[in-house]
């Protein structure tokens, strides 16, 4: 008995070696929404894409992650994660590759399906195999830090990438992580530790309130699939270096920790709605600096505007996901959470190119506002209904 308790404390504490591919892996499965103003930057000025197809093309890879992610509690405890994880890497790595000499653009539509796809698989069994965890907290902990540190490396070195071999670079750049991945994988990769469960949601008359904070959430990410995809391009077109761009994206990335860390606070000392309110007060009047963005201190401003606006977005995050939470006590419902991410992020690049079709670029602007008080509305709406239920169950 007492070698078995011993045994199992092992295989659950996090393990930061044996973790490694996992990790990776995980850093990976947010690279391109972490990396996408330097995607479709990329796509755009190798002008081999029209404006819509570069908005489908951002929007392509995410469309597979969403599917993956969003089908992987029928699947992420029934498979043999080391293989699927294998051959999910390989053609993750192939699409990579191909995407670097294919030019046809159904062709590369195509392959960046596939690709998220195939991300999407290994990135469900990382996040599985790290909710596993007995610290659990430090193992989320440690790999959103190394998602920030390769967003912030990204955005520092692949503008020099870029310049050079174009949007090949960037893929290639990717290839380097996944093939290190697939070599760690083979030396030491988890177990799966949690039998298959049923699932199922009973909402108990919760159904609004999930309705809202859905669509909230979604509203809020479509936001991000417009105004993020495109805020390297609004720099660029002001009168800033791609690599000034990056800079100023990767500088605002690694700071933007510091959101997260506040909004625990706020919402203690303030509550939910307030700080949901502060988020827009705060993210609005960026997006107008944005969009009368001119040549006349454009690096002040758009330094200024990017940053403040990356920590609010890391503010308001950790709030949605807590209501989301809230709807079902059961914690069920979460896994949804990224489903809406995803959601959102793929409908944002394609409405962003068609409105920049039939008005300018500065126009995302507009578009990701309206998103960001559509979302703060449904978050507080749901987050009220939860509140007078809690109230009068009391």
């Amino acid at each position: 008995m007492i070698s078995l308790t011993f045994r199992r404390a092992v295989a659950t504490d996090f393990d930061l070696p044996q973790y490694s591919c996992i990790l990776l892996i995980a850093m990976m499965g947010a690279s391109v929404t972490i990396l996408m103003p330097l995607l479709v930057g990329a796509f755009t000025d190798s002008g081999l894409f029209s404006t819509t197809q570069v908005g489908y093309l951002a929007s392509a890879e995410i469309a597979g992650i969403l599917i993956s992610s969003a089908s992987a509690y029928l699947w992420v405890r029934r498979i043999p994660w080391r293989s699927w994880t294998q051959l999910s890497l390989l053609a993750f790595i192939a699409c990579n590759l191909a995407t670097s000499w294919i030019v046809t653009y159904e062709l590369v539509v195509l392959l960046r399906f596939v690709a998220g796809l195939a991300c999407g698989v290994s990135y469900a069994i990382a996040l599985a195999a790290l909710g596993d965890q007995s610290r659990v907290d430090k193992a989320f902990g440690v790999m959103v830090t190394i998602q920030v540190i390769f967003g912030t490396a990204g955005f520092a070195l692949l503008p020099y990438v870029i310049i050079r071999f174009g949007y090949a670079g960037i893929y290639q750049c990717f290839n380097l992580f996944l093939v290190l991945a697939f070599v760690l994988s083979f030396i030491s990769f988890p177990t799966n530790q949690k039998p298959q469960k049923t699932f199922r949601i009973d909402l108990h008359g919760r159904w609004l309130a999930a309705g809202l904070v859905f669509a909230g959430t979604i509203a809020y990410y479509f936001a991000q699939g417009t105004v993020w995809a495109y805020l390297e391009r609004i720099g660029v077109n002001a009168g800033l270096s791609v690599a000034e761009v990056g800079a100023i994206l990767g500088v605002g990335f690694a700071i933007s920790a510091i959101g997260s860390m506040l909004s625990s606070w706020f919402v203690s000392h303030i509550g939910r709605n307030r700080s949901l309110m502060i988020t827009a007060a705060v993210q609005l009047p960026c997006l107008a600096a944005l969009y009368w963005l001119s040549n006349s201190h454009a690096w002040l401003v758009y330094a200024i505007a990017t940053i403040v606006y990356q920590i609010f977005w890391s503010f308001i995050v950790p709030i949605m996901m807590a209501i989301f939470n809230d709807v079902d006590k059961s914690g069920r419902l979460i896994v949804f959470c990224v489903t809406a991410f995803k959601i959102g992020l793929v409908l944002g690049p394609p409405a962003a190119a068609f409105t920049i079709g039939i008005a300018s670029l500065n126009e995302v602007l507009w578009l990701g506002a309206v998103a960001i008080v559509i979302s703060v509305v449904c978050l507080m709406a749901s987050n009220r209904l939860l509140q007078r239920e809690s109230s009068s169950s009391k």
